[in-house]
């Protein structure tokens, strides 16, 4: 498995060419997107080893910043076409694969054989050596010729003092590159009636009871999570400095398909501490009244840039789509509801900022003692 040259896997019938890029599974081909493929080299070459999830990611979307959601249907699909043996999932942690793993290098007259085929007869394995014993005196007197041009001593100096700068260049790129990887877009999601832990999310306060999965009325499909908490809770994932730059170097948008039972709710975005501001979206309950609102303080006390009064907050059986667009130039985001523009402006606050990334949650607020909100989605995406 260490042999830089292994390019031909076998493992539980099945056989993956990573040269070529292809897998089959008892003779017969398995069709897989480019992600998907990428997706199981990067498990199989490290031969049973748990690969954190944030692990993969990074090698698959080396260059963009996406949910779980993607990773989860890949190893999806690859269970279909491997068998659901083959992968095994470490809550929390990630993947492996989990049966014996077994590496053809390119050297092996196995690794030769294409699938269901075999070489021509009559050709040695050893053709190349072949080849190059019967060249070896035109090679000797190249060589020979080669040794009576070589170049002098000032010129062999500079090449190598060329030489050493250009690998010096490259390691100092390569290493900045690895502290700063390029950011091209974000997406983050949480989606339907899904775990968001299971979409790498994690709990704030994951002592509590939190699963709470909703049953759609009109289809009998489960696609909203339910967060209830005596205090407050929430889910979130973090972003990365240069996310966060990025972030606010292009329009973004935040959006949360939800509804609040009772108390206080929220979906946020913090972009800091120390780089941008912490934009709040949240919903709250006034008596019989109901109301979206962009927070501006959180302590020591509440305080709104914008409070806007909306009863279909409260319909749990059909939640309304809320935005925040930001406007990079302007630096200030917009409230959308179902996409009508209803407040604009909002440069967000800087309170309580603990690098918490995108979160969703519910709070208590005011005298309710419980509070409850309902989740359908939850989309934070930059590009």
């Amino acid at each position: 498995m260490n042999d830089p040259r292994a390019r031909t896997f076998v493992f539980a019938q099945v056989r993956m060419d990573s040269a070529r890029r292809l897998v089959t599974r008892d003779g017969r081909p398995i069709v897989l997107k480019p992600k998907e493929f990428d997706t199981l080299l990067a498990l199989v070459e490290e031969d049973g080893r748990v690969v954190d999830k944030d692990e993969l990611m990074a090698r698959v979307w080396p260059d963009s910043y996406v949910a779980d959601g993607s990773l989860a249907k890949n190893i999806s699909v690859l269970r279909k076409g491997l068998g659901e043996n083959v992968i095994e999932t470490h809550r929390g942690r990630g993947y492996r694969i989990a049966v014996p793993i077994g590496a053809l290098n390119s050297t092996d007259a196995a690794s030769r054989v294409e699938y269901g085929q075999t070489p021509p007869e009559g050709i040695p394995q050893s053709a190349e050596t072949t080849l190059d014993a019967a060249h070896a005196p035109s090679a000797g007197k190249a060589a020979s010729r080669a040794w009576a041009r070589r170049p002098g001593p000032l010129v062999l100096a500079a090449a190598a003092v060329v030489i050493f700068l250009f690998v010096v260049t490259r390691f100092i790129a390569g290493n900045t590159a690895k502290a700063h990887p390029a950011v091209h877009s974000i997406l983050i999601e949480k989606s339907g009636g899904l775990d968001p832990l299971n979409e790498g999310f994690k709990l704030a306060r994951p002592e509590g009871a939190y699963t709470h999965i909703m049953r759609n009325r009109d289809n009998t499909g489960f696609d909203r999570w339910r967060l209830v908490t005596d205090d407050q809770n929430f889910y979130y994932r973090k972003l990365t400095d240069a996310e966060k730059e990025f972030a606010l170097q292009r329009d973004w948008k935040l959006s949360c398909v939800c509804s609040l039972e009772k108390g206080a709710g929220s979906s946020n975005v913090d972009l800091g501490p120390g780089i941008g501001p912490r934009f709040d979206m949240a919903y709250l309950q006034e008596g019989d009244k109901y109301f979206v609102v962009l927070t501006s303080q959180i302590s020591p006390q509440y305080e709104f840039a914008q409070k806007i009064e909306f009863p279909g907050l409260a319909d749990i059986d059909h939640p309304h789509t809320y935005e925040l667009r930001y406007d990079h130039l302007a630096q200030t985001a917009s409230l959308w509801i179902d996409g009508q523009l209803k407040a604009s402006g909002y440069r967000g606050h800087h309170q309580y900022q603990e690098n918490y990334g995108l979160m969703f949650g519910a709070a208590t607020y005011r005298d309710v003692k419980q509070s409850s909100m309902v989740f359908r989605s939850v989309r934070f995406e930059a590009q």
